[in-house]
């Protein structure tokens, strides 16, 4: 008997390491994994920029990156490669002997940049020996853009990302189990990458890292071997010799084993619930075991399905009867048939677009014993990113295609005009002149002399305006750039606002003449502190848009002030703004039709910088307007009296 409990004991005590074992092998697993998936996410992201502007300028891809990875220790450089030669790079200069590389040249990389391309999916290659030393691995991510009129997409290259091994695995954050474990990690072909090598023998425990063509194998055992001997051995012993306390050593046995294992059930729940993913796990019969608060909040229309024992497509069924998934609705029947067939034979993730307007990136994998495990992670806020980005990108086009326009009809006048002065010959005054000087007829010299000097006069006239034209265009790009990078210097003093008001009107009454407006300026305000030149240009944007964009009636200018501010309406009886219009006319390169043939000019920059403008001023630029009615924009800026208080 005292053999037997002491077997049964020792068993207890092994199965307990085996279980305290097996759930740290799962959580080094899922660090491992998640840190990958992170890269493979941050690469990805890099490439969808690509894929919406495949013309990205050197500089504006070295601030994405920056913004991504100038923080992650484990990155290397990030490299991307059109047409397979690379031509971005960072960081730049420790790895500007890269540009140029094409990399058909090199057969060791190839293998995971054609299957990358081949699948249109993230691949991750290694390990490699790295030129900084030690051992790294390669995320490959595709570009393929969009064909025109329908056609299949075409390849772009490729983006990569590498990263240092043994910082990627020390970003993991599962070292500190290595102070109790042995810890190795391999290739599913046995090729050893991190840690202890030779496990086999060990009897360890193991769990898989399956992630963008990674299959690695995480071995796991104790520090010291597995305790083959029960430690409470003396105990079971001393029971038996002692038979009259037999039955309250069994009865303590018992007791200690149960405590052991429930302790352990919720050593593991705990784990799981810490994860900042959503996790789930079924069994072979499709069934779920156990999921976490995280993955419940993520499907909160189905939590209520999400108890343990309900199949996956039951749970499937009551988020699509609340309308959880956007993707499904009007498919249903279609999309859960789908959704099933890739639960059931998973392999690569996929995104989820749910209902509430989040983004979730599901992976799922197969266990040895028939289980799925699923991992949910939010991606709302990298979508977001790369929408802004698309944006942006977009906005900036739009910016480019105009401003090219704004700048090449002036430089055109000016050339065109300049090609006279340049040979005068071809003028007809000047061949006029030429003939009145051969006849000699003093009287007609001098009107051909006149007609030849108003030509050049007239020249003259066109060459100036053009050059302001562009020289207004040059400051409004040069203001922008001085505000974004923080430079643009304030020369306040106290002013009138009234004085400028009419300096400003006064220049626009020709243009308002032309068009039968009138221009009217009414009542008076308090003296603010601030730069006359800039109130002078925000003022200059506000009555000249109005003006430009009023075909007929009036512009009226109206001061006012209350306790704590001072301003200025600029209201006309334009054509107004819808509410969507007024959402783009403040954004900097907005404009309410970018095509070159618009009927007004500018370049999408006045507004925009004078909003900003005010914003130095502590003060605002606002707009209200009804279509079909008119407009109304305010500058509003701080009292005299506010400002001195504060800055007393």
């Amino acid at each position: 008997m005292g053999i037997g409990l002491n077997a049964l004991s020792s068993q207890e005590h092994l199965a307990d390491q085996r279980l305290q074992v097996t759930q740290t092998s799962a959580s080094i697993a899922s660090r491992l994994q998640q840190t990958i998936n992170e890269k493979v996410l941050i690469t990805e992201g890099i490439a969808a920029v690509f894929v919406a502007e495949p013309q990205l300028p050197r500089d504006l891809f070295s601030r994405i990156v920056s913004n991504l990875v100038g923080n992650v220790e484990e990155v290397i450089n990030v490299a991307a490669a059109p047409d397979l030669v690379i031509e971005y790079v960072y960081p730049l200069e420790p790895n500007r002997p890269a540009i140029g590389l094409d990399l058909r040249d090199y057969p060791e990389f190839m293998v995971a940049v054609e299957t990358a391309l081949l699948e249109d999916s993230t691949v991750v290659d290694g390990p490699f020996d790295l030129v900084q030393g030690g051992h790294g691995f390669i995320t490959r991510s595709p570009v393929l853009t969009p064909g025109d009129n329908g056609d299949a997409s075409s390849i772009w290259g490729v983006v990569s990302l590498v990263m240092d091994a043994s910082l990627l695995f020390s970003a993991s954050h599962f070292t500190q189990f290595e102070e109790s474990l042995a810890v190795s990690v391999e290739t599913r072909s046995g090729e050893h990458l991190y840690g202890r090598p030779n496990l086999e023998g060990e009897h360890p425990v193991q769990a898989s890292v399956q992630v963008a063509g990674i299959d690695w194998v995480v071995s796991v055992v104790p520090l010291d071997g597995w305790a083959v001997q029960a430690p409470n051995s003396a105990r079971i012993w001393a029971a038996v010799a002692a038979f009259a306390v037999l039955a309250m050593v069994i009865m303590r046995a018992f007791d200690w084993v149960f405590a052991k294992s429930e302790r352990a059930e919720t050593q593991l729940l705990e784990a799981i619930e810490a994860l900042d993913d959503g996790f789930a796990l079924f069994d072979e019969d499709d069934r779920l075991i156990v999921c976490n608060n995280r993955y419940k909040r993520m499907y909160s229309a189905s939590a209520q399905a999400m108890v343990p024992g309900t199949h996956f497509e039951e749970i499937l069924r009551f988020g699509l009867a609340n309308g959880q998934y956007e993707q499904a609705l009007g498919r249903e029947d279609e999309w859960l048939a789908d959704r099933l067939e890739l639960h059931r034979s998973p392999g690569q993730p996929m995104e989820q677009r749910l209902s509430d307007g989040r983004w979730i990136r599901v992976v799922e994998r197969l266990t040895p014993s028939g289980h799925t495990v699923g991992f949910r992670v939010d991606i709302t806020a990298l979508k977001k990113a790369l929408d802004k980005a698309e944006a942006a990108s977009a906005a900036k086009s739009d910016f480019l295609n105009t401003i090219s326009h704004e700048l090449r009809t002036p430089l055109t006048v000016v050339m065109g005009y300049n090609a006279f002065l340049s040979d005068p010959e071809k003028l007809p005054s000047y061949q006029n002149l030429l003939s009145a000087l051969d006849s000699g007829n003093t009287s007609d010299i001098k009107s051909r002399f006149d007609a030849h000097q108003s030509d050049l006069r007239r020249f003259s006239r066109q060459i100036n305006l053009s050059g302001q034209q562009l020289l207004e265009l040059i400051n409004g790009i040069l203001d922008l750039a001085a505000i974004e990078e923080g430079t643009l210097q304030l020369k306040c003093e106290e002013l009138c606002l009234r004085p400028i008001c009419e300096t400003v009107a006064e220049q626009f009454r020709p243009m308002a003449k032309q068009k039968n407006l009138q221009i009217h300026l009414e009542g008076n305000a308090r003296k603010v502190f601030a730069d006359p030149l800039r109130i002078r240009q925000i003022l200059f944007n506000l009555i000249g848009n109005a003006v430009k964009f009023t075909p007929e009636g009036h512009v009226t200018v109206r001061l006012g002030e209350s306790d704590s501010s001072v301003w200025i309406d600029v209201e006309d009886t334009g054509n107004g703004l819808a509410e969507d219009e007024m959402n783009i006319i403040f954004e900097r390169f907005g404009q309410l039709d970018t095509s070159q043939a618009r009927e007004h000019g500018g370049i999408g920059l006045g507004l925009p910088i004078s909003k900003e403008l005010a914003e130095l001023h502590n003060g605002t630029v606002e707009a209200h307007s009804v279509q079909g009615r008119g407009s109304v924009f305010r500058l509003q800026l701080p009292a005299l009296s506010l400002v001195t208080d504060d800055a007393a």
